[in-house]
């Protein structure tokens, strides 16, 4: 059953850890051959991996065919829709999961934003809505989140817009299921009783399974704490919940004075409430586990037959990817059930020392001795899957969880199903319960802002490749291992070498230039052996956030950099000085400079001055324009820099246009180039014939959104630089497009991020 499920799981995952993926038309045959195999005693095993490849890609296609049709791209449709979930509130706008209920051109799921809605939102509300939607696609960066895979796993088909109207009516509101209306009522009723809206998203979160309450700050609190696991109803929430029945029904039955197994009954009634509980907190994966876990193992209980935590895992893992192979692709199927078999493997350590009283002193010393333990070994069992999914190393994560997973499970989480049990007529004292939870939240959310200030407490960690995979690995020696084994410290040696791991920078005389996919805008990173210029900042969002928080600070993150010694802001458009804000308090900046003003604070900043130059690690900067005299202004004040490795040359103009680029031909700095990222993002305006003829770069780079309303980059303007002997490459389908420039060499395309990362889900 063990080597089953993992040869099942290994063909899941295969296609999600390759650019290699089963045709949509052979999907069939592979299901077929592994039902063939599996038929066979010896090909048992191969049949298992194949099935686990047929079955998660069937799902996917299943999703990817059912997405919107290219022809409605853009067009105003109104249809009906339920919305799934709670949705998210953000400052302007309110972000939401819905099922369309009429509209045949529309797949089911759709994820809506909706501008200044006329009311609130709930749960299970029926509208009828004018939508405007697009396929599903998201930016392709390194260090960035992979958000088409995300949709992928929401099995969401299009996303898109309300459009606010007179079409726009509320049909129904909340007329959903008696589940959904006890999980909507929990939740008004914490916001209403707690005035800390925090400590009302903690108890949220841990009772019905909702985050949408939850700040950024929170999160951000949480995530450098190693603390975000307490946030999700866990397994161990579950089982205090089962354990909670089981005690109270035998308590009960008990006083009752009814004959019969008392010990059966109360099995039963524990196995009820976990499978009420999962169904309250939403029906996560880590909560269907541990429910589904309970369940067979009381079965195993009633049949009087001794039940094998190990065979209930992998039969629960097999269960659940067989129906739902696309929960594979969630954080919290893979970190559930890691943690899980690290803690069953620390369990074997232990099991066959001798039982002592509960009140021993020594039965007090070993239990704490056994948490220490078990903290440390999930940090490193769950270190690689932290790196893999999270690219970060929570070295708090140990001391603040050895004081807060005991204070939740004993005490907040008890008190906080308490409160929500007793309603009605008892609700005065679910009331009081809910206080008290929100109280122990307090302490520990003091304990934690604690151990997310400290500056050790996280570590981002650069992008891993090669053999640096290692030093991911090499950890997991110390779960696996036996104490006492002197392989064992190999994984101290890895976890050294992943602390200290950094990413190549460019020899000497070079230059790496990744041109980012920040959709339509621009950011481009300039990387030397010693410094770092990035080039604008991408733009910021209507709804809140901006590319420079989801694509520029984790792509620096990922190439291990922590200072940037030149912000170059081209010129004071949103699309790319948007994110300038987000990059100066998150970065170390050394100066700004800008084509027009943008506030930089307390950081150094000036204008960018025509014929200004300097030199770093052999790689000489220089820029073209605005003359010092010019009164450009707007996209043709953009600064305009040159990037010089030996002959190899580089040009990035920002948003010129015509009159700038008549200005760079007459002054005569214009050379040939070898590489170009296209002025305007393609727009007719720019990229004149004279200007192209000028550069003839071999090379010419579009950033520009995919599907933007512009139509960017216009059809004549690409035609035109290929006519001058260009290849052109658009970062809405290259993804970011990183390039490497030598004094020695030609300037090569080094890699485009979409197309080396591309997954079977992708565009």
């Amino acid at each position: 059953m063990i080597r089953a499920c993992l040869c099942l799981l290994a063909g899941m995952y295969a296609p999600q850890l390759s650019s290699f993926t089963v045709q949509y038309d052979q999907v069939d045959h592979v299901l077929a051959a592994s039902l063939l195999l599996l038929a066979i005693r010896r090909t048992r095993y191969l049949g298992c991996f194949l099935a686990g490849v047929g079955l998660f890609t069937s799902a996917v296609y299943t999703v990817v065919e059912s997405r919107i049709d290219e022809r409605f791209v853009g067009d105003s449709i109104v249809t009906s829709i339920r919305i799934a979930d709670f949705p998210r509130e953000r400052p302007n706008s309110v972000v939401f999961i819905a099922h369309n209920l009429e509209e045949p051109r529309l797949p089911r799921r759709l994820r809506v934003s909706w501008y200044d809605p006329p009311v609130r939102l709930y749960p299970d509300d029926t509208w009828r809505v004018e939508l405007r939607l697009r396929r599903p696609r998201s930016t392709s960066n390194a260090g960035g989140f992979d958000f088409e895979s995300w949709l992928t796993r929401e099995q969401v088909g299009a996303v898109g817009y309300v459009v606010n109207g007179p079409r726009n009516e509320l049909l129904r509101t909340r007329a959903g299921s008696p589940i959904q209306a006890l999980r909507q009522r929990f939740v008004s009723r914490v916001t209403a009783l707690l005035p800390d809206i925090e400590s009302a998203a903690v108890l949220a979160a841990l009772v019905v399974g909702t985050r949408h309450l939850l700040s950024d700050a929170q999160w951000d609190r949480y995530a450098r704490s190693g603390t975000s696991h307490l946030m999700a109803i866990s397994g161990l929430h579950i089982g205090l919940a089962a354990i909670s029945g089981y005690l109270l029904s035998r308590g009960l039955v008990t006083l009752a004075g009814r004959r019969g197994n008392h010990h059966a009954f109360a099995i039963a009634a524990g196995m009820l409430v976990a499978v009420f509980y999962a169904l309250v907190s939403g029906g996560a994966v880590p909560s269907r586990r541990a429910s589904l876990m309970i369940v067979f193992a009381g079965l195993a209980w009633l049949w009087h037959r001794q039940p094998c935590a190990w065979r209930i895992l992998c039969f629960v893992a097999t269960l659940i990817v067989t129906v739902t192979p696309l929960a594979t692709m969630a954080p919290g199927f893979k970190l559930s059930f890691a943690a899980v078999a690290a803690l069953l493997w620390l369990a074997r350590r232990y099991e066959h020392q001798d039982a002592l009283p509960w009140w021993s002193p020594r039965r007090l010393r070993t239990g704490m001795r056994s948490l220490g333990v078990a903290q440390v070994l999930l940090f490193f069992g769950l270190l690689p899957m932290s790196v893999f999914i999270f690219d970060r190393i929570v070295l708090a994560a140990p001391w603040v969880n050895l004081v807060a997973v005991p204070v939740f499970s004993l005490v907040t989480v008890p008190l906080a199903l308490t409160g929500m049990v007793f309603d009605g007529f008892l609700q005065p004292a679910g009331d009081l319960a809910l206080l008290a939870a929100a109280r122990s939240i307090a302490g520990i959310e003091h304990l934690i802002a604690m151990a997310a200030s400290l500056s050790w407490a996280a570590r981002s960690v650069p992008s891993i490749d090669g053999i640096a995979w290692l030093y991911v690995i090499l950890p997991l020696v110390w779960v696996v291992a036996p104490p006492g084994w002197p392989g064992r410290r190999l994984a101290l040696i890895g976890f050294a070498a992943l602390m200290l791991h950094v990413p190549a920078r460019p020899e000497p005389g070079c230059a790496a230039v990744h041109v980012l996919d920040v959709g339509q805008g621009l950011a481009t990173v300039v990387e030397t052996r010693r410094s770092v210029l990035v080039f604008d900042t991408g733009p910021s969002f209507r709804g809140g956030g901006s590319s420079a928080e989801s694509v520029v600070i984790p792509f620096l993150s990922s190439r291990g950099i922590k200072r940037i010694d030149t912000l170059v802001v081209s010129h004071a458009d949103l699309d790319h000085a948007g994110g300038v804000p987000a990059i100066l308090k998150t970065v170390d900046v050394g100066e700004v400079i800008y084509g027009e003003r943008v506030a930089t604070g307390s950081t150094a900043s000036r204008y960018c001055v025509a014929g200004e130059s300097w030199q770093q690690d052999g790689v000489t900067f220089r820029f073209l324009h605005p003359g010092a005299d010019a009164s450009f202004a707007g996209n043709d004040a953009s600064c305009v820099l040159q990037v010089e490795a030996g002959q190899r040359r580089l040009l990035l103009t920002g948003d010129i246009e015509r009159a700038a680029e008549e200005s760079l031909l007459q002054s005569s700095v214009l050379e040939a180039v070898d590489a170009v990222v296209v002025p305007h993002h393609g727009s007719r305006t720019s990229s004149s014939a004279a200007f192209v003829n000028a550069l003839r770069p071999y090379l010419a780079i579009v950033s520009a959104g995919f599907g933007n309303r512009w139509g960017l980059p216009k059809p004549e303007i690409v035609t035109r630089w290929r006519e001058a002997g260009s290849e052109v490459l658009a970062t809405a389908t290259s993804g970011a497009v990183s390039l490497r420039a030598c004094a020695e060499a030609k300037t090569i395309v080094s890699s485009r991020y979409r197309l080396a990362r591309r997954r079977i889900w992708h565009e």
